[in-house]
């Protein structure tokens, strides 16, 4: 029996001059150490404003290899900003915010086999942009899963690639942009995958549809405590423990006991987005 443990991880939100969210990834860390799992795989939002504080993601890159394990990180909105007619942040995705995540971190999208499984990492927030780098990674994907032979395949984004309906039409944040999310659900119906996993959402949540299991990765930093209710998600922080035995697979949600749950409904209400809070920096821990 071939068995191995990967963390997944989302949505920290790391910064030198605007560290509120450095606690729960020192606690983190520490837990990481203790598990010492097989890999770490990050789903985006490593930095708190990346699309527009370079440090940000050099800082975020400096945290991340402060854990003891191999890890893969993609990018998310708060890395290189987001495609679309209406960016949320107003920071739309652009060549040189993906140059400057790659200075960084190296690639945004990645495959990764281990022990009869393929890991299949892709950038969300090009998808919809028009950018010469979708149709790339486009194609990465086709050949991502041709050349799966006889593994099993689990999909990471850090959009998920839809809220409750994978035919949903509109353009909004929460999700994939629906005419870059039809070509992938199409190759998703001729091999599907074990699981299809993202963040972005901060909350955690799991449904199958079409014989895929879908999960929502919680994050590390901040929760809306009544966002998406409806839909029955867990509003609380922690991080995502998937356990591999030969082709079975399971998960957990995994809440710390030293992890805050921050509520940052008030600083919405105060500044419209944490991206606008004032500086408070990060401070070396002994």
């Amino acid at each position: 029996m071939t068995a191995f443990t990967i963390v997944q991880v989302s949505d920290t939100h790391l910064s030198r001059t605007h560290a509120y969210f450095q606690d729960n990834w020192e606690v983190f860390l520490d837990e990481m150490a203790a598990l010492k799992p097989d890999l770490v795989l990050h789903s985006g939002d490593v930095s708190f404003n990346g699309p527009d504080a370079p440090d940000d993601l050099a800082f975020a890159r400096e945290q991340i290899e402060r854990l003891q394990v191999p890890w893969l990180a993609i990018p998310g909105n708060h890395d290189i900003g987001e495609p679309g007619n209406r960016p949320r942040l107003k920071q739309p995705v652009t060549p040189a915010r993906l140059a400057a995540w790659r200075d960084v971190f190296g690639a945004d999208r990645h495959v990764h086999d281990m022990a009869g499984w393929r890991f299949v990492m892709l950038n969300s927030e090009i998808m919809g942009s028009g950018l010469p780098q979708e149709a790339e990674q486009a194609v990465f994907l086709e050949k991502a899963f041709a050349e799966a032979g006889d593994r099993r395949i689990g999909l990471m984004l850090h959009k998920p690639l839809f809220l409750t309906a994978p035919d949903a039409k509109g353009e909004h944040g929460g999700s994939v942009l629906d005419t870059a999310r039809m070509p992938v659900l199409g190759l998703l119906r001729k091999r599907p995958p074990a699981f299809v996993t993202s963040g972005h959402l901060h909350c955690y949540h799991r449904f199958v549809r079409d014989r895929i299991s879908y999960v929502w990765a919680p994050t590390t930093a901040f929760v809306h405590p009544h966002r998406r209710a409806e839909l029955g998600v867990t509003n609380r922080s922690g991080y995502i423990v998937w356990r591999f035995e030969d082709d079975r697979v399971g998960h957990d949600f995994v809440e710390p006991g030293l992890f805050i749950n921050q509520d940052v409904s008030n600083w919405n209400r105060a500044v419209g987005s944490t991206i606008h809070l004032p500086p408070r920096a990060h401070r070396i821990r002994d």
